[in-house]
């Protein structure tokens, strides 16, 4: 394994150090015991899961703590639509989704939503397609949050999605990124019945239905309650209280190994070479097992957020996730990140895992237990394991995601690409923050938004703001070069930057679990006109604009400002 320039000579020893010391019959070991646990959040199987973790982190010398918590937990039952009046009645099963609501023998017209099978709309024309299905079950191929929310609005009685293969496959359907507030157990849970088809079943129906009328009876049932879960979260000290979190889900939906057994076992396999390692870390490395990341939203990583904030704030530099590892089939390694390093440290870095010149890395979007943006993380990093053509495995949140899915070979790759990310952020002796090449990003990503709005939505004011940014970023990056220790300034601007571009909320708050984009307060503008959009939702548009608008361009003033006082910090 090559060192980078990032590290000092002993951070580049360490590097060859714990790559030549994972051992991939460990991991597979590890990953063998997970596929005999059916590891929901807070059953038997998990608990015995997180108990396996914590034990081998005792064994292997590494403190470790238990976090116990609370889970609204949510996890589907039985599910079946049989057609009335069809010469077989036969009982077509379904897959309910994460907090679907419930029906029994509910009644009703069957229709098929013929706009999700050709493309969008606007938005006024999704409410008069909305209303079309008042009081009807709607066979579609939509199967986002926002779609469930406006289907229960029009009085949509039960939502059927058509998934792309023929597999039981799990979907989520809740809004809420974590444990939910008083709001959003009133709001922000559509409880409709939303289920999933098979590809093949679906299509049929489909081809029932452009036929002639039907009528369907759908059964739902769900088991949403709240229970105990544990979290084993270990740590390395390295000669600073300042860390790297390494992260990775361990509930499952059923044995689910490479989502996310084989993770889980890696981590493991990176804990203990990184302890028989300990003296050689300049960063301290915490390792965090979540629950409740599939069957309550998030919710592991979002409590330990809650409860851990300020230590999250004040010493936490990168947060590294792991996520779908170890898959047959896997030829390419890429990356999900926040963009604070460069694409050149990314390409740089993910050579060594690709047979090709490596793909350019992506920014992050809301999934996977990316909870920490509040906390002004500047490092969000979520390496990819995946297929040349970016097709998704097709046993993933199915039965299907069994042991022999997984290649050792591609295991080991995936741990080593891991363990060496998390080696350069732990013994690097300046973390590599690319703040100007970043704000240059955020105005290319704010362009792109000017071009697809309206002349009513302004983005005028923010050019300003981040003219007077680039120029006290550049003025602090200058700076930084004769200073020694730049830990807690990265993190305090890098880590803003961040935040301001990746969310629409205060920081102790999440936003909605919901598909996002960069700047997703401006960019929920793109498109509309008074044209294709009704009064009273454009207003709202209009409103969230400038109030989002105004959050940019206030926290670019005082992170600007912020940069000022570093400089004028280190001249006196």
């Amino acid at each position: 394994m090559q060192g980078m320039s990032l590290c000092s000579s002993e951070g580049n020893k360490l590097i060859e150090k714990i790559d030549k010391a994972l051992e991939i019959s460990r991991i597979m070991k590890d990953v063998e015991c997970f596929s005999y646990l059916d590891r929901y959040t807070g059953s038997e199987d998990g608990e015995k899961a997180a108990e396996r973790i914590a034990k081998r982190m005792e064994e292997l010398g590494i403190p470790v703590e238990r976090e116990i918590y609370q889970v609204y937990r949510s996890l589907p039952g039985e599910a079946s639509i049989r057609i009335q009046g069809d010469s077989s009645e036969a009982i077509v099963p379904l897959t309910p989704y994460v907090y679907s609501g419930t029906a029994e023998n509910l009644e009703a017209e069957l229709v098929f939503d013929r706009i999700s099978a050709t493309g969008g709309c606007s938005q006024k024309e999704q409410r008069a397609r909305m209303a079309e299905f008042a009081g009807k079950i709607v066979l579609t191929y939509e199967n986002s949050f926002a779609f469930a929310c406006e289907a229960k609005r029009a009085g949509v009685l039960g939502v059927i999605t058509i998934w792309h293969a023929d597999l039981a496959h799990h979907g989520t359907l809740g809004g809420v990124w974590g444990t939910p507030e008083p709001e959003d157990l009133a709001c922000h849970y559509p409880r409709i019945p939303f289920v999933e088809i098979t590809k093949s079943a679906g299509k049929e129906l489909q081809k029932k239905l452009e036929e002639s009328p039907l009528t369907a009876c759908l059964n739902v049932e769900m088991c949403q309650s709240i229970v105990s879960s544990t979290m084993p979260v270990a740590r390395i000290q390295g000669r600073s209280d300042k860390y790297v979190l390494v992260s990775g889900h361990y509930d499952s939906w059923y044995e689910g190994i490479t989502d996310n057994g084989v993770a889980n076992a890696a981590m493991m396999e990176i804990a203990r070479v990184f302890q028989e390692n300990q003296e050689h870390l300049e960063r301290s490395v915490v390792l965090a097992w979540w629950s409740g990341h599939s069957d309550a939203r998030y919710s592991g990583s979002t409590w330990y957020y809650d409860h851990h904030w300020e230590d999250l704030k004040e010493n936490c530099v990168a947060h590294i996730n792991m996520d779908i590892c170890g898959c047959k089939g896997s030829d390419v390694v890429g990356m999900r990140t926040s963009m604070l390093e460069g694409e050149a440290f990314d390409r740089e870095f993910l050579r060594e895992f690709n047979d090709k010149e490596p793909e350019a890395p992506t920014p992050m979007v809301r999934f996977a237990d990316q909870t920490f943006w509040g906390a002004d993380i500047p490092f969000a990093m979520m390496p990819q394991f995946i297929k040349q053509d970016h097709k998704i495995f097709s046993w993933w949140h199915t039965k299907e995601d069994t042991f022999d899915k997984v290649d050792p070979e591609v295991t080991l790759r995936d741990t080593r690409v891991i363990a060496k990310l998390t080696a350069i952020f732990a013994n690097c002796e300046k973390l590599p923050a690319e703040m100007s090449g970043f704000v240059s990003f955020m105005e290319n990503e704010l362009r792109s938004i000017e071009q697809k709005l309206s002349a009513e939505f302004d983005l005028s004011p923010v050019w300003r703001a981040i003219g007077s940014l680039k120029e006290a970023v550049a003025d602090l990056e200058n700076a930084m070069e004769n200073q020694k220790h730049t830990d807690d300034v990265i993190m305090e601007i890098a880590g803003e930057l961040a935040r301001i571009m990746y969310t629409t909320s205060s920081p102790y708050h999440q936003d909605p679990a919901v598909k996002g984009t960069v700047f997703a307060g401006l960019a929920m503008a793109e498109g509309l006109t008074r044209e294709n959009t009704e009064a009273d939702y454009y207003l709202a548009v209009q409103t969230r604009f400038v109030r989002q608008r105004n959050r940019l361009t206030g926290q670019m003033n005082v992170v600007a400002e912020n940069c000022r006082k570093w400089i004028s910090g280190w001249g006196k």
